[in-house]
């Protein structure tokens, strides 16, 4: 018995394990303090079964995972506990809302108490390495500024390219009205545009969908697995798989190519000028930064939300005046979560009610879920859930209506995704007559990555326009 009480490993688990206890005491305390100091409400808690490392909350979100019921099994979560409720998932508190006034808080009014660098760049280096979709402070604001003035220098309406790869992709649609899952040929058809835009090459997907099969499939392979590892946290070493690895050197080595050719062409001065209608995003980025790491890391961070963002709008819209109903009931961004810096008082959103103030310890992560947000009967009233247009006619919505989230950070891509979008829509409009949905199964199921899309595709009947009318 001896052996055992003075074996080195079980004396160094069990000292471990105390200091555990005694930090998570010392923050209970800590916290019921601070609550009672700044007159701050607590907001509803999960039932955990397993309060320690909540392994039952993320079993149910894992199973949510895999059967496209992730959304719907936080949406009922919050139809129960209310807007704003805290939750634990590995040891770690979670403030889980969909009140707008934390949301404007979270992202706007306390922006610096908040930062994702903590929970973004270990689980997701291997593809964005240093990108502003994963730091925080001076990178992310050198990032972000390179990347807004190289936007504004790049001709986002370049119609005349926009609409060359537009035709190709109408060119392969049905005329017989046959079913068709467009969200395939969406993808091809932006992966083509984005790669135009920003590398000054087009990948030819829709020409060639052989050629890009390899790139694409590397691309979602790597962005799946980079959800599963946030998810994770900090048990990301249990992500063992070798695939997603591949993938994203496949991803890398695909940007590094065109990275090494800017930088040729900005030594050798074969830029083109600010008046030309042939731009490259990487070439004008270029031209402030030649830090190869730099340069691929904001590119992917460009290229990721351009990419997803435009071919799954499209894939959720059939007319124009639907952007903004589309963006509310299916966004592509569902949520977003940021660890709180240091503690901070917010002022609304704590109690049962969400009236009080909401305290919020360091280390605590915050959630906002855009997509219950979004879907609150609470906030849109009955009938949410409902495709109306007509409705947002009368409404001008604030922070509970932020598919592309807000305040400084923002999405980048948004003009570039309404531009996108709304093209093909005209265009897709003008073509044909009426739309037919054939998806035999009716209720929306999402495949999750580090956006959501349709599970099933976009299956539609397509009626050409009679043109002899």
């Amino acid at each position: 018995m001896a052996i055992f009480v003075t074996s080195p490993v079980l004396i160094a688990t069990c000292a471990v394990l105390a200091l555990w206890l005694l930090h998570k005491v010392w923050l209970w305390f800590d916290y019921r303090l601070a609550l009672k100091r700044n007159g701050c409400g607590e907001p509803p808690r999960y039932p955990h079964k397993d309060p320690i490392f909540g392994l039952d909350l993320f079993m149910q979100y894992m199973n949510g995972f895999k059967s496209g019921d992730f959304l719907d099994t936080n949406k009922r979560h919050y139809e129960t506990y209310g807007k704003t409720f805290k939750a634990n998932l590995f040891g770690t508190t979670f403030i889980k809302t969909i009140d707008p006034e934390v949301s404007k808080s979270f992202h706007s009014t306390s922006f610096n108490k908040f930062g994702l660098q903590p929970l973004r760049y270990e689980v997701s280096k291997n593809l964005f390495g240093n990108g502003i979709i994963v730091v925080d402070g001076p990178h992310w604001q050198h990032g972000r500024a390179l990347i807004r003035s190289s936007f504004d220098i790049v001709h986002i309406a370049n119609f005349e390219q926009l609409g060359r790869h537009v035709r190709h992709f109408l060119d392969l649609l049905p005329r017989d009205g046959s079913t068709i899952d467009l969200l395939p040929l969406f993808k091809r058809l932006i992966l083509d545009t984005t790669s135009e835009f920003i590398f000054g090459e087009s990948m030819n997907a829709l020409s060639s969908p052989e050629s890009s099969k390899d790139f694409m499939d590397a691309f979602a392979y790597a962005q799946r697995g980079t959800g599963i590892r946030a998810m994770l946290g900090r048990f990301k070493f249990l992500h063992r798989d070798k695939e997603w690895w591949k993938a994203c050197k496949t991803v890398t080595d695909f940007a590094d190519r065109h990275v090494e050719k800017a930088i040729a062409r900005v030594e050798k001065g074969e830029v083109a000028g600010k008046d030309s209608n042939y731009l490259r995003l990487v070439d004008e980025m270029a031209k402030d930064t030649q830090d190869r790491l730099t340069l691929r890391s904001h590119i992917l961070s460009v290229f990721s939300p351009a990419h997803d963002g435009a071919a799954i709008a499209l894939s959720n819209i059939t007319f124009t005046d639907c952007f903004s109903l589309a963006h509310r009931i299916t966004p592509i961004a569902t949520m977003n979560q940021r660890q709180c810096l240091e503690s901070t008082v917010l002022p609304l959103g704590g109690g049962k009610a969400g009236q009080s103030p909401l305290y919020i310890q360091k280390g605590n992560i915050v959630e906002v879920n855009y997509r219950c947000m979004q879907l609150s009967k609470e906030l849109w009233g009955g009938g949410a859930e409902e495709f109306r247009p007509e409705r947002w006619q009368d409404i001008r919505p604030t922070w509970e209506y932020t598919p592309f989230g807000g305040g400084p950070r923002i999405c980048p891509g948004l003009r570039l995704v309404y531009t996108e979008s709304g093209y093909v829509t005209v265009m897709l409009l003008r073509e044909f007559e009426s739309l037919e949905n054939r998806d035999p199964e009716l209720q929306w199921k999402e495949e999750m990555r580090l956006t959501a899309q349709s599970k099933n595709g976009t299956l539609v009947g397509l009626v050409p326009e009679n043109k002899s009318l």
